[in-house]
């Protein structure tokens, strides 16, 4: 039977529900392969989502036991070797996105030949490399370690924790290679399994490091095992599932090359324009202040960036659907079903960020006051900046579903109005703040950053409007609209919240903001059921509910 064969009915109407595929019979069974991708894009989205939570609650989990082990200092280190080496990353041609869209299109038009080549060009392109990357720095390190800034408390153990995470990031840049691919066919549920699996063994080496007295050092080594772990896993499933993988020297050619250099070269080049979009706070806060300055502005972006790991994971499943679309559908169809993804994707993802950012916008005060305690005293910008990171992350994440989209259609190059007038922005905006204050601040810095991101997102929106020729309505109503729901409900619950909060310790406080943000939930929902979610949206929320209740009652059972 047809891999891009139309599927049961039940199926289908999943697919309508994601895609809105309500069309005719004949522009159903021509839109086939946008089912093929609506068959697993929910299962994909959900395993991402859950894989992320598990990361997002084990950063902000780590933060305050961090900061009272090791201290503000040291902890403003590890996230400095962390940008260090997301610099370095952009070197190896950003294959991960030429593995994900080529690997789509050559699975959807079953040349797995093609699909071979690639993963052995890419691997004897990175593998190479990254190697030697890794050996410059390790002659180089007296002539880039001043840049750290390291204490001279730290220049030890900061050396050695630098080393262990530039080489475990580099191997794991050549090795993420299986990972991509198999998200290309869109086997992503599997691989978030192993990234979660990974993610736990790494806490708990965290927590039994540190508390040993490891520092800085105890950290590299959790993060050396879990990504061990990880591509070791993934490698494994890779080998096993793909039954027809192969590799071999004797693949390497021209084609595949091209891909890399072309394709690979230009989303890299984007790549590295948006490692400098997502530190450039921290790296001015280090290059004109000091290491605590950047751990400080961490801390304050540690829940927006974590929280905001919900809605990626749209994007991670876009990308290789748009990929598959691409490849299998051709012109008015094709454009449909473009726009019927972003539409999809945005109105979902943007709704996950709004669910978490409202929170942070109205109830700041009493979750950093549960959160941190008396970890970080005496830092009056804090709460300010905590919000305003938030608020920028709403605008940044609804560009998410435009640049996976575009670069799954080939079009890598819309990306750049993104990044673009973010650089315009940013370089007028910082020597502004500079000057509004006196001198170098991190939290002049950090508005500066958020200012600019905002008016990049707007940009990068409108071009969006055009390219898919969508309506300025019907993005607000369908997009926009349903997430100012979340905004309201946490409105009003902010006062009672802060007040009760403000009245107890950390630990009631926790539960306090437990049975809020339980309520919050329930409300919003209640709204978004009653009087923003269509029909079918309503039926899908129904059937999900059930199932959930399906499975607690099945635990109990089997208990």
């Amino acid at each position: 039977m047809s891999e891009i064969e139309l599927i049961p009915d039940s199926a289908e109407k999943e697919v309508d529900w994601m895609l809105e595929a309500n069309a005719s019979q004949q522009a159903v069974a021509a839109g086939a392969p946008l089912q093929e991708v609506g068959k697993k894009f929910s299962r994909n989205v959900a395993t991402t989502i859950a894989a992320r939570v598990v990361n997002m609650a084990r950063g902000v989990c780590l933060v305050p036991f961090l900061l009272r082990h090791i201290g503000l200092e040291a902890y403003g280190i590890w996230t400095t070797a962390f940008i260090l080496v997301s610099y370095v990353g952009v070197t190896t041609l950003g294959l991960s996105s030429v593995y994900i869209k080529y690997v789509a299109e050559f699975h959807a038009r079953k040349e797995y030949d093609r699909a071979n080549s690639l993963l052995s060009t890419g691997l004897a392109t990175t593998i190479p490399l990254c190697s030697l990357i890794f050996a410059a720095f390790v002659v180089g390190w007296d002539w880039y370690s001043p840049w750290l800034h390291l204490p001279p408390s730290h220049l030890s153990d900061g050396k050695e924790a630098v080393l262990i995470v530039l080489g475990v990031f580099l191997s794991s840049i050549a090795l993420n290679a299986f990972g991509d691919m198999l998200t290309g066919m869109q086997q992503i549920a599997s691989t978030q399994l192993f990234t979660i699996i990974a993610i736990l063994v790494e806490f708990a080496l965290i927590i039994w490091l540190v508390d040993a007295g490891r520092g800085i050092r105890g950290l590299a080594e959790a993060y050396l095992v879990r990504v061990i772990i990880n591509d070791g896993l993934t490698i494994w499933w890779a080998r096993r599932k793909l039954k027809w993988l192969h590799l071999s020297p004797r693949l390497i050619r021209r084609e595949s090359l091209k891909y890399v250099i072309h394709f690979g070269g230009t989303v890299q080049f984007q790549s590295m324009l948006g490692i400098v979009l997502v530190s450039v706070e921290r790296v001015a806060a280090l290059g004109f202040i000091n290491a605590a300055a950047a751990g400080l502005l961490d801390v304050a972006k540690k829940w927006p960036v974590a929280l905001s790991s919900v809605p990626m994971a749209f994007f991670t499943a876009l990308l290789p659907a748009a990929a598959h679309v691409d490849a299998s559908l051709e012109g008015e169809e094709r454009k449909r079903s473009l726009r019927s993804l972003y539409l999809s994707g945005g109105r979902y993802s943007n709704l996950s960020t709004a669910a978490f950012v409202a929170l942070i916008v109205f109830w700041a005060y009493p979750i950093m006051h549960v959160w941190l305690g008396s970890a970080l005293p005496g830092q009056p910008m804090l709460i300010p900046l905590f919000i305003i990171f938030a608020l920028a992350r709403q605008f940044h994440m609804l560009t998410g579903p435009g640049t996976s989209i575009m670069r799954g259609a080939g079009r890598i190059y819309e990306e750049f109005y993104f990044l673009i007038p973010f650089f315009v922005a940013i370089a007028v905006l910082l020597p502004m703040a500079h000057w509004m204050q006196g001198s170098w601040t991190p939290f002049g810095i950090g508005v500066a950053a958020s200012l600019a991101t905002a008016i990049a997102a707007l940009v990068l929106l409108a071009r969006m409007q055009v390219v898919l020729e969508l309506s300025l309505g019907q993005f607000l109503r369908e997009v926009i609209g349903p997430s100012l729901v979340c905004y309201g409900v946490a409105a009003a619950l902010a006062w009672p919240v802060a007040h009760t909060v403000a009245q107890v310790g950390r630990w009631a406080g926790a539960g306090t903001l437990a049975l809020a943000g339980i309520l919050y939930a329930v409300v919003s929902a209640g709204i978004l059921y009653r009087w923003v979610l269509t029909g079918e949206e309503q039926r899908r929320g129904a059937e999900i509910l059930r199932r959930g209740l399906g499975v607690l009652r099945f635990g109990e059972a089997a208990a």
